[in-house]
């Protein structure tokens, strides 16, 4: 065989492995993270702010459901938690008067045994003495029921904010699953959110190429029309093979057996120009 036909059977065999000696390259589809967004509580929708296909920011509202007798629950709730506070107020009045009181009746004491204070205007301050300690001990659970009733109002509060359905990230809004006017139960997915800032690369390598793949390992992710090369890093490794087809049982379908990777781009989304559903070729460098 002649050396120029020799070296045009090598790059024949080098391009079957996908690669070349100093890298591996796997075909791969960007892909995005979807997440169900859903009521913690159970009620009526009300408001849907965001569509199918809107942008939405972290903590922007998606949507509001409503239950009756929230609003009126929290007002009552708020009544008795100022009401308490007040009492706890009272208290600190009750034992400025109950101190006074005994100091009064104390220092009358030598007083009385010297005749300057009648028996009749002592046992007035006793009397005065014993009724500010009794209202003072009547009102000592105040505390604990301003305590109870803040609590109160902030459970009243809660679950009108689970009501309230919030964007956890920045994204894309790809699904509505409710229509305003439906009753929906806790937990109910209201849309279905693209975390479409943070794209990665879903691509599968065979099984005599995984052993030189490691997570953490630098990846080159080139996209079809994109002309520039992004930088990322595969940060998942399939713990199981894939058979491709899956339900290949002969000993030739064997041979392809493939593990999935999962890489991240160190750029995310490239400023909007990578996009969930774009064909990818993932080259990564083989150790020497």
């Amino acid at each position: 065989m002649t050396h120029p036909a020799r070296a045009l059977v090598l790059t024949a065999l080098l391009a079957a492995c996908g690669g070349t000696n100093d890298r591996l390259q796997v075909s791969g589809t960007v892909e995005i993270r979807e997440l169900e967004l859903a009521p913690l509580a159970a009620g009526r929708l009300a408001r849907l702010l965001k569509d199918e296909g809107d942008t939405v920011h972290r903590g922007d509202t998606i949507a509001v459901l409503e239950q009756p007798g929230v609003g009126a629950l929290i007002a009552e709730r708020r009544a008795q938690a100022r009401a308490a506070a007040l009492r706890v107020n009272d208290v600190k009045a009750a034992e400025a008067d109950s101190a006074r009181a005994a100091n009064d009746l104390a220092r009358a004491e030598p007083l009385r045994s010297r005749g300057i204070v009648s028996e009749q205007q002592f046992d007035g301050l006793r009397a005065s003495a014993a009724a500010a300690a009794a209202r003072l001990a009547s009102m000592r659970a105040a505390p604990s029921e301003s305590a109870a009733a803040n609590a109160a109002f902030a459970a009243a509060v809660a679950i009108r904010d689970q009501l309230t359905v919030l964007a956890p990230e920045d994204g894309i809004v790809l699904t509505r699953y409710a229509d305003p006017g439906e009753a929906l139960a806790a937990g109910t997915p209201v849309v279905a959110l693209g975390l479409v800032r943070r794209p990665w690369i879903r691509a599968y390598v065979g099984d005599r190429d995984v052993a030189h793949v490691k997570v953490g390992g630098a990846a080159t992710v080139r996209l079809d029309g994109v002309q520039d090369a992004f930088t990322g890093r595969i940060v998942e490794i399939s713990p199981r093979a894939e058979f491709t087809p899956r339900a290949a049982l002969t000993e030739r379908e064997r041979a392809d057996l493939v593990f999935g990777i999962k890489v991240e781009l160190d750029d995310g989304d490239a400023g909007g120009r990578v996009k969930a559903g774009m064909p990818a070729t993932v080259e990564i460098p083989l150790p020497q």
